[in-house]
């Protein structure tokens, strides 16, 4: 997600970034411990193959979203009046920015699951645990 990450810097538009390889709540969290944020995750990122996969292999839908790993993708937060200009400019480069949800003040990580208000608990790997 080299070319992706370069666009953003290039147009000022992140204020905090990661990757999602010990999974997204554990981004989350630790963006959230960094800035001294929290967040709203609206649209949680749910690919229909993770679907499929959690009803062949029983694997909770939830914890696939959250709490999975290995995927190397970018999770950022972007300056709200440059999101238009950080779609365009990922787009330009091949890739696609995903918005998934805000930043609040109030220092909790929280999405809309189905309905009902959730809690992200904070798990996922830690290095030097």
């Amino acid at each position: 997600r080299l070319k992706e990450a370069a666009a953003l810097a290039k147009i000022g538009a992140i204020t905090s970034s990661i990757d999602s390889s010990d999974g997204l709540a554990e981004s989350l969290h630790i963006l959230s411990e960094v800035n001294d944020v929290g967040f709203v995750i609206d649209d949680p990122p749910v690919n229909k193959d993770a679907v499929e996969y959690s009803k062949k292999f029983g694997v909770n839908l939830f914890d696939l979203v959250f709490y999975g790993g290995e995927e190397y993708e970018l999770v950022v937060t972007i300056k709200p009046k440059m999101l238009e200009d950080a779609i365009i400019s990922v787009r330009e480069v091949g890739g696609s920015l995903i918005p998934i949800g805000r930043v609040t003040e109030e220092r909790a990580i929280k999405t809309k699951w189905f309905g009902r208000e959730v809690t992200v608990e904070r798990r996922g790997y830690e290095h030097f645990k």
